[in-house]
């Protein structure tokens, strides 16, 4: 017994000795930030031009409902007349009817292009909710320091923002070393069917091959994530797949006050129970895991231990992160019934019941085997299993972290705040299609 207890405990050293050897290899954080060149914006400018920006409805709807196209094209003259010296340097195309593709040429065209994203439709906001907002979700108001709309964030401040830096640079007389495309879609609140797919499409055709693709991402922000006090930063380096499933069960109609052993909706709501009770299985592997260890050199010794011996402590981080809808989002595929749709009448039983439950599918799992997995947890012949009419798509390719294009962004970004140690960290992001 002595000789187990000798063991146990030089076991339990050795432990913790290899964990502390492991946290103590976990590189310095990345230097302060040096300021780099100053550049000069009109503030009042251009919050007062994203104001503008907000006050047209360039709205998308999921329901297929018809758009404004007088908005959009709205828009685009607003562009124009907003940003002259970078519509006169660039060649605009409308693609698809209402998006925006700009080529700005380069000095060097042997060298790899780079393209920058953004899109210019909305989602819309529900009449019951419009009297919630502070102020009109379309009226561009600037107050207390913001701007106020639909768009401000997600996603004219992108658009803007790039041709703000396109109106400075053209102005100053700068030509990019290499040709820099702008891709401005006009649906990708809805899937970007039509705007981004025309658009790449056309690129590919054309025989493009950039050496950098950046669309919006992440934030930068202050107390963004769990022990990390100050700003940090997080940048998107994959994002999960996306996939809603009709779920439709059928049965016997009839009189309610005669109802068979089984109904469709008894059946529907099974199945729905079913998926919630067997959720889909957690996973670190990928971005969840880079994130947690680009976080580790910036937490305290105890954190950064946990972080630096995932090796073992991987199913403690898994739990900890359960613990909240974004944890949970990060590590797992993700289920979501969202529309129910059955009876007509209280005392008549519906011959069909239906559901759809939307999926965010998690890097390595793709949809096939989402389908498959969500057909052997029902398990029930009443229950019939397909894909919607909407948009899906598999989990997208994971950039690499040690890249230069990455490793570019990550520089500029610790450049907007000189002199502090900004964590910049790789993130998955969690949402195809926004709401």
């Amino acid at each position: 017994m002595k000789l187990l207890l000798t063991v146990a405990l030089l076991s339990v050293l050795a432990l913790g000795g290899v964990m502390v050897f492991n946290t103590l290899q976990i590189p310095a954080p990345a230097p302060a930030a040096v300021a780099g060149a100053p550049v000069e914006v009109d503030a009042e400018l251009a919050a007062k031009r994203l104001g503008e920006a907000v006050r047209f409805q360039t709205v998308s709807y999921a329901s297929g409902a018809p758009i404004d196209t007088a908005a959009f094209r709205g828009f685009h003259d607003f562009l124009a007349r907003s940003f002259p010296n970078a519509h006169a340097a660039m060649r605009r195309e409308i693609v698809s009817e209402l998006s925006l593709l700009y080529t700005w040429p380069g000095a060097d065209t042997t060298l790899e292009p780079v393209v920058l994203m953004g899109h210019m439709d909305v989602v819309p906001v529900p009449p019951e909710n419009r009297a919630d907002w502070m102020h009109d979700p379309f009226s561009g108001d600037i107050a207390d320091g913001y701007v106020w709309g639909r768009g401000t964030l997600d996603d004219k401040t992108t658009v803007l923002a790039i041709l703000e830096a396109v109106e400075i640079l053209v102005s100053k007389g700068v030509v990019p070393q290499r040709t820099v495309y702008l891709t401005f879609g006009h649906d990708e609140e809805v899937g970007g069917r039509y705007g981004a797919r025309a658009m790449v499409d056309t690129l590919v055709a054309r025989g493009v091959k950039p050496a950098l693709v950046l669309d919006e991402g992440g934030v930068m922000s202050s107390g963004l994530l769990p022990g990390i006090s100050g700003t940090a930063a997080v940048v998107g380096i994959a994002e999960k797949g996306y996939l809603s499933l009709r779920l439709k069960s059928k049965a016997e109609g009839g009189h309610s006050s005669m109802p068979p052993e089984r109904t469709a909706v008894g059946a529907l709501g099974r199945a729905i129970a079913s998926l919630e009770e067997n959720p889909f299985p957690t996973s670190l592997a990928g971005p969840p895991r880079q994130m947690f260890e680009a976080m580790a050199p910036y937490l305290p010794f105890g954190q950064r231990m946990v972080l630096a011996n995932l090796w073992i402590t991987a199913p403690i981080v898994e739990q900890m992160s359960l613990k909240t809808s974004s944890g949970a989002a990060m590590i797992r595929t993700t289920i979501a019934p969202t529309i129910l749709s059955a009876g007509v009448k209280d005392n008549v039983l519906p011959p069909e019941a239906m559901a759809v439950v939307n999926f965010r599918i998690l890097p390595g799992e793709t949809q096939e085997s989402v389908i498959a997995r969500v057909r052997e947890v029902i398990a029930d012949t009443m229950i019939s299993v397909e894909p919607t009419d909407s948009a899906r798509t598999d989990p997208s390719p994971v950039s690499d972290t040690r890249s230069a294009a990455y490793q570019l962004i990550a520089n500029t970004i610790r450049t907007l705040a000189p002199g502090e140690q900004i964590p910049v960290l790789p993130y998955l992001v969690l949402s195809l299609i926004h709401i």
